[in-house]
């Protein structure tokens, strides 16, 4: 783990201690560290010391062993800078040491922030950079390592402390992995810390059950309903077309005389399957590549996943697809009746400045955003390859989309950097009282 030279450093501003600490204790509140955990870890203090020496060597020894990680400590004729690493394992030392003192104040977080930072470029010496999947490597190892060191010492003389130091070190290590990602700058939009929301548990757990009746259960008992979505002349044989049926967007394919409609989602991350590449029987999603047989539905690199499929009827030119009845979600029925807005609205108050919020208008997928306190609507996909805007960057007016870094002003929809040339549909957005509405026509 790299760290500054200075044990306290110096080189963060108040400014930004006080922001690390802030991040922390959120986080913190998040994973349910708390101070009674804090004096754990200090009880360990003199465990992890003594277990120090064995936890830097085995670290660097595995890092050492592979040629990805063995890299960052060579020199350019490629034999090992013994000096450098040394000087890494004093840093690893001191970080784990400081953090076992159970102190986790401002200063702490500032320090926990700048070590992060100085993985990266951002840090002192741009010419530094240790991907961020090592990072979380790292602090998995040594994770394990310190549960070990804890148990071995522990387990014989106090169980109850035991148990507590390990849950606590965990619990630690989930606020640290977030501080140190945090430093690698690809935050989707601005942190915000605001208090924890009322959620009704017996909602989510009705919610959660019919999730997994849908996906594991027997499909055969949930009732379907006939819907007309087109006629044959619309999709000639090696043609398709993409329908709405209340929420779910279906691509219907007329593939080599049959008829196949899949769901237009794919089981990575919810791309645009259906708009993809379709060679011989093998549908490609557009956004990363997962493949499918369309005739069955099933995904080649993971053959227990597949596409949601409806059966199709032809009859007298009109293509009809069997779906799912709408109807609401079991136990959630009073939550709906709860909800008050409409499908075009929201409530302004949850959309603070650089945030933004998805919507389903008219079976349309709406991105609304505030810019400096003022809201924009426009369409959530990217124009380039139907990208997910909302999982993008947004900076002032400009949203980024992670896909292929497309970047568009949300004002007014236009074309800030490609690969994009199309503009962004926009929609206007008007506010009466608390209430925020957006007009699709």
């Amino acid at each position: 783990m790299k760290a500054p030279e200075n044990h306290h450093p110096a080189a963060a501003t108040t400014q930004g201690v006080t922001e690390a600490g802030r991040f922390f204790r959120y986080m913190a509140e998040y994973v349910g560290f708390t101070p009674v955990d804090a004096e754990v870890i200090h009880q360990t203090r003199s465990i992890i010391a003594k277990y120090l020496p064995e936890i830097v060597s085995d670290f660097y020894t595995h890092l050492l062993r592979y040629p990805l990680t063995r890299s960052l400590f060579l020199h350019p004729d490629g034999t090992i800078n013994e000096e450098y690493l040394v000087l890494r394992m004093r840093h690893l030392s001191n970080f784990w040491l400081r953090t076992a003192e159970g102190v986790f104040d401002d200063e702490y977080a500032g320090y926990v922030d700048h070590v992060g930072r100085a993985h990266t470029s951002h840090g002192a010496d741009p010419k530094v950079y240790v991907p961020e999947r090592y990072v979380i490597g790292q602090v998995g190892m040594i994770q394990h390592a310190i549960s070990r060191a804890v148990s071995t010492e522990l387990r014989d003389q106090d169980d109850e402390l035991e148990f507590r130091a390990v849950e606590a070190w965990d619990k630690l290590m989930m606020v640290l992995l977030e501080m140190l990602a945090r430093a690698y700058g690809h935050e989707r939009q601005p942190e915000s810390y605001g208090a924890p929301m009322p959620v009704e548990a017996a909602w989510v757990r009705a919610l959660a059950t019919h999730a997994i009746d849908l996906e594991h259960g027997d499909e055969s008992a949930q009732p379907l309903r006939r819907v007309a979505v087109a006629t044959v002349g619309e999709i000639p044989d090696g043609q398709r077309k993409i329908v709405q049926v209340d929420n779910l967007s279906i691509g219907v394919f007329h593939h080599e005389g049959a008829w196949y409609a899949v769901r237009n989602s794919c089981v990575h991350q919810g791309g645009p399957v259906a708009t993809g590449l379709l060679e011989g029987d093998v549908l490609t999603c557009p956004w990363h590549g997962y493949r499918y047989d369309l005739r069955s539905g099933i995904c080649l690199a993971d053959p227990d996943a597949e596409l949601d499929r409806y059966p199709v009827t032809v009859a007298e030119d009109t293509i009809y697809l069997d779906v799912p009845e709408n109807r609401p979600t079991p136990g959630v029925e009073k939550h709906a009746q709860e909800q008050t807005l409409r499908e075009n609205e929201f409530h302004a108050a949850d959309l603070a400045a650089g945030q933004m919020l998805p919507l389903t208008v008219n079976g349309l997928t709406i991105l609304v955003y505030n810019v400096d306190n003022k809201f924009y609507a426009t369409d959530e996909s990217c124009t380039h390859a139907q990208g997910p805007l909302s999982v993008g960057n947004l900076d002032g007016k400009i949203i980024t989309c992670l896909l292929h870094g497309s970047c568009f002003d949300v004002t007014s929809g236009t074309v800030v950097c490609a690969p994009a040339t199309v503009p962004l549909k926009t929609y206007p957005v008007t506010v009466e009282g608390e209430i925020g509405r957006v007009t699709v026509t």
